[in-house]
C-alpha cells in the first residue's frame, strides 16, 4: 500500500495504515476471531490479491503477525499483536458511532456487551484524568514534544488550541 500522509499528525498517519475500508474489516475479523486466509476472505469477501496486500501492510505495520501452521511455509495463522489489539478502543468507538449514527436507537446490527454480565457496553467518551466526561469545549489540542514549527503554528489557528476557546 503506498503511503500517502507525511503531515505531522496522527490522524493523517493513521491513515497510512488504516485508510481503506478493507484493512478495519479484515481487523474486526481478527477480534471475531479470525485467523486463517480463506476465513477473512470468505467472511468479508475481499479479492485475493487485495487480501494478501493488506495482510502483509498489516504485518509490515505491527499490527498482525504471522504464523506457520502448515508444512514448512505453506499455511499461515494471521493474529493480532499486543499493537494490534490495543485497536479494540477505536474499533468499539466505530461500532457505538454506527450503531447510533447509522443504524439508530433499536435497530443495532450488532451490540458489543460485556461478556460476564451480558449488559451493553457503556459509550466511548473523551474523560479528564479523575474520570470526568468533557464536552467538545473542554477537550483542547496542544503541540507534542516533537511538534514541528508548521504543526505548533496550525496549532495556535485552531479552535482546539489551548489557548483559544470553541
Amino acid at each position: 500500500m503506498a503511503r500517502y500522509h507525511s503531515f505531522d499528525c496522527p490522524i493523517a498517519r493513521i491513515l497510512n495504515t488504516f485508510g481503506d475500508h478493507w484493512t478495519w474489516l479484515i481487523v474486526r475479523e481478527a477480534f471475531y476471531g479470525k485467523t486463517r486466509f480463506t476465513e477473512f476472505q470468505r467472511s468479508i469477501g475481499i479479492a485475493k490479491n487485495l487480501l494478501s496486500e493488506r495482510l502483509a501492510h498489516l504485518i509490515d505495520e505491527g499490527i498482525f503477525e504471522r504464523e506457520d501452521v502448515g508444512n514448512r511455509g505453506t499455511r499461515y495463522a494471521y493474529r493480532l499483536t499486543e499493537k494490534g489489539r490495543t485497536l479494540l478502543p477505536i474499533l468499539i468507538a466505530m461500532y457505538q458511532w454506527g450503531n447510533t449514527h447509522v443504524f439508530g436507537d433499536g435497530k443495532e446490527p450488532v451490540l458489543l456487551v460485556d461478556r460476564k454480565s451480558k449488559r451493553p457496553l457503556e459509550t466511548i467518551v473523551p474523560r479528564d484524568q479523575e474520570g470526568n466526561v468533557l464536552s467538545l469545549s473542554e477537550v483542547a489540542a496542544a503541540p507534542g514534544p516533537k511538534a514541528s514549527k508548521e504543526t505548533k503554528a496550525k496549532l495556535a489557528q485552531s479552535v482546539l488550541s489551548v489557548d483559544r476557546g470553541v
